[in-house]
């Protein structure tokens, strides 16, 4: 299986990542909120395509492995990113308009970012654990 498409989707996640933080620490949220929306928007989309990437072709895969640990593994990271993927949906509803923004303020920074540590540390685990059992 050829991981090209996988990284480069990650690659994709954390430009937006790098963006959403950069926003984030401008003072002016007014000002910022519509682009800020637009840049979670993004975000969504690509994980919405890399998971189901990941469900469709990745974990079925894994699941397949001769190896018990790789099927472990390929089931625990596909239940873990179940309940990342939820609370992913939740802060997009939360905070995917301007006016959602707006209306959202004194929780911004904080739900923004927990949401995208957790996207980041998902990242680097998948990279770091469980690509090394996929074949390039």
């Amino acid at each position: 299986m050829n991981l090209n498409n996988y990284l480069e989707q990650h690659k994709r996640v954390e430009a937006e990542i790098t963006t959403i933080k950069s926003l984030l620490k401008i003072d002016d949220i007014e000002e910022n909120a519509g682009e800020m929306a637009r840049h979670i928007s993004t975000l969504a989309g690509i994980i919405k395509i890399h998971l189901s990437m990941e469900d469709k072709y990745l974990y079925p895969g894994l699941q397949d492995s001769e190896d018990e640990g790789v099927k472990e593994l390929a089931i625990d990271y596909q239940n873990e990113m179940g309940d990342l993927a939820e609370k992913f949906v939740l802060y997009k509803d939360k905070y995917n308009t301007k006016t959602k923004i707006l209306l959202n303020q004194s929780s911004l920074n904080q739900d923004t970012t927990d949401i995208l540590q957790a996207i980041e540390k998902r990242l680097q685990r998948e990279e770091d654990e469980l690509y090394k059992f996929i074949e390039n």
